[in-house]
């Protein structure tokens, strides 16, 4: 059973704005789901239009080549959403979506995530500045890909965990960790390589590794190394 349906559709930063009244009528539109680790929650190419709200857990959005090589384009946390872009434009899915944690996840239609966006202009605005917000990733990450080499992206992708555990510091501490493979899938490299580079960080004192546990020991370093 899921508790405080409302509560939790607050903390998704979307809703944060709105009054109890209006939580708890986009609460009763919403479908409600637990989804083991491992399960997959859509599938690039559906023609579904839902979108679907993280109140705990984690996901993985991805895509397979034709050959089979794995791409991850971003891990969405409880507090976001996903699946927004055919919510809104009604075309297929772009990614597949697995959860990476056992989670919790709401799901509303397109219909009635349009008209919330037409009831409620704070939601339109906080909507807006997710995905502003999401262009921007993107667009660091393509200039990522067009400029930097495998070693330079796995420092970057690096400090990006880093500034996802939401600690400002010298030293920071990324628990759970993506495996070297998971890692490998964000920045379009092999294995091999993402497990060459932190061996060499290790060895500089920058990187301490261990199971499930990344510790970046100086940030300041590690972003010094991405200008050299």
């Amino acid at each position: 059973m899921i508790g405080d349906k409302s509560g939790l559709l607050k903390e998704v930063s979307i809703f944060s704005g709105l009054d109890q009244e209006h939580l708890e009528r986009i609460v009763e539109q919403c479908g409600w789901n637990r989804v083991e680790k491992g399960c997959e929650v859509l599938q690039e190419t559906d023609p579904t239009s839902d979108v679907f709200f993280i109140l705990q857990g984690a996901v993985s959005a991805k895509s397979f080549s034709l050959n089979g090589k794995e791409v991850t384009y971003s891990d969405i946390r409880a507090g976001q959403m996903f699946g927004e872009f055919s919510a809104i434009d009604r075309m297929p899915r772009s990614a597949t979506v697995c959860a990476t944690e056992d989670s919790v996840i709401a799901r509303l239609s397109s219909d009635d995530f349009r008209a919330v966006l037409s009831v409620h202009p704070e939601v339109g605005v906080a909507f807006a500045e997710h995905l502003v917000v999401k262009l921007r990733k993107l667009t660091q990450r393509v200039f990522e890909f067009s400029t930097m080499s495998v070693r330079h992206r796995i420092y970057a992708e690096l400090l990006r965990l880093c500034d996802g555990q939401g600690v400002d510091g010298e030293t920071v501490t990324i628990e759970p960790a993506p495996t070297h493979y998971e890692f490998a899938t964000r920045i379009s490299t092999h294995r091999e390589a993402v497990s060459r580079e932190f061996s060499q960080l290790e060895a500089e004192g920058v990187l301490a590794v261990s199971r499930k546990r990344i510790a970046v020991l100086d940030t300041d370093r590690l972003r010094g190394k991405i200008n050299i």
